[in-house]
């Protein structure tokens, strides 16, 4: 090849370096399609609120987002990644758009495809994420934030243009430092913007991509690779030979050769040199060719030589030669060769070699050979023949390129013998062109005889290598004096097929000693820069094509924006530092700062990728050599954009891994996504819509409603949807409930519900709004008094602390007070009543008279003055609280609601009034009871009857038993267990509520089988929930992360627990406030409808009006006068109208407080100190009105009405009687009998 050939080739790599470090597009045509923000129907946004991510990856994955992306395969489509950021925190939006220059239309909208495509994607991928759709209102917001600087508006915004490839580094703990989060708290209150738009690219621009990196990897990799070459050979040898040959030959050859050699060379040698040598000579050479096929010629020869040279020329010349032969040799010889070889090269290198060598030597050879063979591409150089002694030095430079193709297939059989008489005959033909010119002398005697007789068949291409065996003795001495130049151009193209026959006599008879030394060094020699391209298209880009050719490749460009300069930079240089690898940076990424008017920025405002022309230089035009910056080129034309596979896109436009200020994370975990309740042909209760890794589906939950009488088990913190739950299960139940309350009013909101129009809510504590009437010692026909008790005993162990005999000194007053009213506690039958189940017969004890028996019964068990004061004062303290307020009037009442016919209703029990935590226990207990024995009579009656009970904050009856706690309180917990436990069998369903399940007795976790679990955080409450439903560990740790209404839900059949978004039937969180008069009103109707029971005095008389049962509730509520009334009037009261006459009165008696502390003053003797004549008017007009009752309502004032001495009693009415005298009074002490009755007056007070 001519040397500009060569300066060409290495130009061309020259250029591809330049062009690959130095080229840089520009867009030169304006943007010239209409802008978006006119007509927003070719564009959606899809803003990222949450994102849901599973425990064990602890972060959003990039495959995840790699796969949402891979849903982007439509020609016509951008893909839009928008992060904003402000000072409250950043937005993340995705998007698609369509292409500005596509002239088609599109499969479906882009609102569609954004729903059906993107939007379904990303819940799949990230389930649970919260995604909200853009309103263009929102979007206008958007797309001015882009062009409009915050700060003034009269100012543009920062553009810069971020290009390149970025890389991925990945650690061994698998830990990444490329997330985008640590970009975001960079940027933390900086106002900026990054954009990264992608488009998909087709298959067939795929395949084009990796043919023109094809294309260039193999241009490199020809120019990658030089070879230098050293060699050194010294060789003496003097030849005298007769012989015969005979040779017939046909060959086949075929060359290509370019020589390009300069050969200075000089030398001069004087020396005597003298040997005998006994060893092995193997010569080998170097040089760029490919050969198949070997000849080995084995030989033993003996020879003494002396004699001298001397020889001065000088030789230039020229040559140009080309030779085809073809020839047949055959050979007589014992032994079998058979080979067949096949080779291919192409070597382009540089050459330099030096020898330098001196040689002496005397040959004398006799021998007769004949040969015959077959011969493809041949090529000989030169014969020489001298004796004497020489010495050389040369220098050889040379660029050479060839091609040689070589087949050979050899056969062989020899046999030779040597008996020192040679003989031989030759024939041959041979072409040569040269000149030389030579002086010399030559003395040489040789002696020695050979015979070599054999015959030999070979066919041979390739390389020929001797070894041999040699013993030499030389004598000789040589001055040679020699200079040469060289210039040699040549080439040599030969084919053809030629036969030639060539006979010819030689005889000759020689003897040989020879000497001789080769030595050959080859070294190889890289361009590294071409090397490292090789390799970056090895490494980078090729995975980068095999990764896209399954998942796409997608033409991206990334253009940033900011208010102010520094910002945009902050924002380029991190990017820089975050997404660029550790390897593979021959495209680094870099960000160029735009001008005001560079054309680019119009098509990044419209979320478009611009496009160049590409001129000039043809490797640019033809789009190969951009290939290697990742551009793509197509008709001319370059997008300014680099083609990404979704992972390089994946590590760019990702969701954060950690949380950041404006998009929330949150951990996800799996659970069960099936029940058997779905198949079931029994009626169903809604729950609510499955969640499916944070994701609502439309599939929907349900409990059989067989399993309601199993029992439920509410958990979770307030305000996490727990109330929500309970109130669906009651109002998709459709029973009647009873819902005890400690604690909030949110079941108010039922009332307006259509389904529970009719429910009564009443206010326990607080009684002039919705009031609420239990008697504890009021139990049912059929009931046992003992059992009755048992369970006061147990409400009030579980409520109060108890110790030593407290228990047992309450048990036995309550007997006491059942036998006052006449109750024979074995027969459970009452012997001062006729009826005394019947409505308005009050044949039950009270609270008050409990209190008023617990100093007799402690009497009883002779207690020590201490003990008997510390249990008197101890348990009266207790049972005090209990009578005073509205706990009073709610408990200390003679008769109270019936339960079998609450139970029948929908009704709600509020205790939040009652603040004390005992209180509040001892009052459920007191209704759980009542509850208990009520749906045992009821069920005697229908066996079908069902209801369902809901207990809020059951923890205070049914508490866990703690070390330090007294047996009393925890028998008296156990009490309830059972008791609630045996209730499925009378048709109620339990619901319990509570925040704390570690709290509750484990009876309650172990006997109700459907659980539901809101958001709880203790880490002893997750562990005694999670191990009653089979939870692992990260599922408990999940319980933690439930969002507001979502529940872990697990019930008969089920294998697995569900995550439940409940249905919210009712708003308990509302702003909306039921009046209480709604309340008020609902609860007084209902006590007028039960006006039999009598259960407020004045009330069991007739159905009243609702201004007179106000009065009868206010009455009752007055001790004094209701107290004066029991006592006195009403076992003679038969009408309403008698009562509100006489109750009217009692009324302003009471308020008379003067007036009775004047009574009282008369009692005690000291009249002195009152006056007199205006109390005896007011006694005397009392006494007009209440006649003779006045004197008994005296005596019920002040005097204990249960004293058990008749005589004393009686002595106290005759002395009011007497000494009050209807108004008259006598209080002379001097009258025997006057002084008589004051004196037990005083005595008995």
């Amino acid at each position: 090849m001519e040397n500009r050939e060569l300066v060409k080739e290495k130009d061309r790599v020259d250029l591809l370096k330049q062009i690959f470090e130095n080229t840089k597009l520009e867009v030169t045509e304006s943007y010239s399609y209409p802008a978006i923000k006119e007509d927003l129907s070719d564009v959606i946004l899809y803003h990222i609120k949450e994102v849901t991510f599973e425990g064990e990856e602890k972060s959003p994955r990039r495959e995840a987002f790699e796969n949402v992306i891979g849903m982007i395969q439509n020609e016509g489509v951008n893909f839009i990644y928008l992060i904003l950021g402000d000072k409250k925190g950043v937005s993340f939006y995705f998007g698609l758009i369509k292409e500005s220059n596509y002239n088609y239309d599109l499969p479906m909208p882009i609102r569609e495809m954004g729903n059906n495509f993107l939007k379904s994607s990303i819940r799949g991928n990230f389930r649970g994420s919260k995604i909200e759709e853009v309103n263009p209102e929102k979007m206008k917001e958007i797309l001015e934030k882009i062009e409009t600087n915050s700060e003034n508006k009269n100012l543009p915004k920062k553009f810069a243009n971020v290009m390149g490839t970025p890389g991925i580094n990945e650690t061994e703990d698998k830990k990444s430092f490329q997330g985008v989060d640590r970009l975001v708290d960079v940027m933390l209150g900086d106002e900026f913007g990054l954009c990264i738009i992608a488009k998909p690219i087709s298959k067939k621009a795929i395949t084009k991509i990796e043919d023109d990196l094809y294309y260039i990897h193999n241009e490199l990799s020809s120019r990658s690779k030089y070879s230098l070459q050293d060699g050194e050979n010294k060789s003496s040898s003097l030849s005298d030979t007769k012989g015969k040959n005979d040779s017939t030959t046909i060959g086949t050859n075929e060359t290509n050769s370019t020589n390009n050699s300069e050969t200075v060379g000089a030398s001069e040698t004087v020396g005597t040199n003298e040997s005998n040598t006994k060893g092995t000579s193997e010569t080998s050479g170097s040089s760029e060719s490919s050969t198949k096929g070997t000849s080995e010629t084995t030989g033993s020869t003996k020879s003494d030589t002396t004699g001298s040279t001397k020889t001065t020329g000088t030789t230039e010349n020229k040559t140009l030669s080309s030779s085809e032969t073809s020839g047949t040799s055959e050979n007589k010889s014992s032994g079998v060769t058979k080979s067949t070889n096949e080779n291919k090269s192409t070597n382009i290198g540089k050459s330099y070699s030096e020898n330098d060598g001196t040689s002496k030597s005397t040959t004398d050879t006799k021998g007769t050979s004949s040969t015959k063979g077959d011969s493809s591409n041949n090529l000989g150089k030169s014969d020489s023949r001298a004796t004497g002694e020489s010495s050389s030095f040369s220098v050889t430079k040379g660029n050479s390129s060839s091609t040689t193709t070589s087949t050979g297939l050899s056969n062989s059989e020899s046999f030779n013998k040597s008996v020192g008489t040679n003989s031989s005959k030759s024939t041959s033909k041979s072409a040569s062109t040269g000149t030389n010119s030579s002086e010399g002398i030559t003395n040489s005697v040789t002696s020695g005889s050979s015979t070599t007789s054999g015959t030999n068949e070979s066919s041979t291409i390739g390389t020929n290598k001797t070894s041999g065996t040699n013993e030499s003795s030389t004598t000789g001495s040589s001055t040679t004096v020699s200079t040469n130049k060289s210039n040699t151009i040549g080439s040599s193209v030969s084919k053809g097929v030629s036969e030639n026959t060539t006979s010819g006599t030689n005889e000759s008879s020689t003897e040989t000693i020879s000497k001789g030394v080769s030595q050959n060094i080859s070294r190889d020699i890289y361009d590294k820069k071409a090397a490292d391209y090789v390799k970056y298209i090895d490494e980078i880009l090729l995975p980068i094509i095999d990764y896209g050719k399954s998942k796409g490749l997608y033409l991206t460009t990334t253009f940033i924006f900011s208010d102010k300069k520094a910002q945009l930079e902050k924002l380029g240089n991190t990017m820089k530092s975050l997404y660029s690898g550790k390897k593979g940076n021959k495209n680094p990424l870099e960000f160029e700062i735009l001008d005001e008017n560079d054309k680019k920025i119009e098509y990044f405002k419209n979320f478009q990728i611009p496009e160049c022309i590409v001129e000039g230089n043809k490797y640019i035009a033809d789009g190969k050599i951009l290939t290697l910056k990742s551009y793509l080129s197509q008709n001319n034309r370059v997008s300014l954009g680099n083609w990404y596979s979704p992972n390089e896109l994946g590590l760019m436009a990702s969701l954060p891994k950690k949380e950041v200020v404006g998009l929330a994370l949150n951990e996800e975990v799996e659970f069960g996504l099936n029940s058997n309740t779905s198949d079931s042909s029994e009626e169903q209760i809604s729950l609510g819509n499955l969640v499916q890794s944070g994701n609502e589906i439309d599939v929907k939950v349900s409990l059989e409603k067989s399993a309601l009488n199993k029992h439920i088990f509410i958990t979770g913190v307030t305000g996490t949807g727990k109330t929500t739950t309970c109130q669906n299960l009651l109002l998709e139940s459709k029973l009647p409930f009873l819902v005890i309350e400690p604690a909030k009013t949110e079941y108010r909101i039922l009332m307006n519900n259509k389904e529970t129009e009719d429910i009564l809510i009443f206010t326990l504590g607080k009684d002039d709004v919705a009031p609420f009437r239990l008697n504890p010692f009021e139990f049912f026909e059929g009931e046992s008094i003992t059992s009755r008790v048992d369970m006061l005993k147990a409400a009030m162990e579980a409520s109060f602390d108890m110790e030593a005999a407290i228990p047992q000194i309450i048990e036995s007053a309550m007997y006491s007070c059942y036998e006052d009213y006449g109750w024979n506690i074995d027969n459970n039958k009452n012997e001062k009543f006729d009826n005394p189940y019947d409505e308005g017969v009050y044949s039950f004890p009270t609270l008050e008279d409990l209190l008023n028996k617990i100093e007799t019964e402690v009497t009883k068990h002779n207690f020590d003055d201490r003990l008997k004061k510390d249990y008197i004062g101890s348990i009266t303290a207790r049972l005090q609280g209990l009578l005073v307020g509205s706990k009073g009037q709610m408990l200390n009442t003679r008769r109270g609601i019936d339960f079998r016919e609450l139970i029948e209703k929908k009704v709600v029990l509020e205790i939040e009034e009652i603040k004390n935590g005992t209180e509040k226990s001892l009052i459920m207990g007191f209704i759980l009871t009542n509850l208990c024995e009520a749906l045992k009579a009821k069920f005697k009656k229908d066996k079908h009857f069902k209801h369902i009970t809901l207990i809020e904050e059951a923890h205070r009856l049914l508490s866990k038993y703690s070390p330090g706690d007294s047996l009393n309180k925890k028998n008296s917990v156990e009490t309830f267990a059972d008791m609630l436990a045996e209730v499925r069998k009378y048709g109620e369903s339990l619901i319990i509520a509570d925040q704390i399940p570690d709290k509750m007795t484990p009876e309650v976790l172990k006997n109700t089988n459907t659980k539901i679990v809101h958001k709880i955080f203790a880490e002893d409450d997750k562990e005694a929930i999670g191990n009653t439903i089979s939870l692992s560990k990260e599922q408990k740790d999940f319980l933690s992360s439930l969002t507001t209404g979502r529940a872990i839900v697990f019930s008969q059949g089920w294998t697995k627990a569900l995550q439940v978004q409940i249905k919210q039937r009712t708003n308990t969180t509302s702003d909306e406030n039921i009046d209480e008069d709604r309340l008020k009103s609902r609860v007084e109707d209902f006590y007028i409808e039960n006006y039999k029971k009598g259960i407020f005095i004045g009330t069991k008389y007739e159905k009243v009006s609702k201004e007179d049962f106000e009065f009868c509730r206010e009455f009752s509520t007055n001790k004094e006068a209701a107290k004066i009334f029991k006592e006195v009037f009403e076992e003679n009261i038969d009408n309403f109208k008698n009562f509100k006459d006489i109750a009217k009165e009692l009324v302003k008696l009471s308020k008379e407080k003067n007036f009775w502390e004047d009574i009282k003053q008369i009692l005690v003797l000291k009249e002195k100190d009152i006056d007199l004549a205006d109390l005896e008017d007011k006694y005397s007009k009392y006494y007009d009105i209440f006649n003779e009752n006045l004197h008994k309502i005296v005596f019920n004032q002040f005097y204990n009405v249960k004293i058990e001495n008749k005589k004393i009693v009686n002595d106290v009415k005759n002395g009011i009687e007497v000494v009050f005298n209807s108004g008259n009074f006598r209080l002379d002490t001097k009258e025997e009998g006057i002084k008589n009755f004051r004196g037990a007056l005083k005595s008995n007070l």
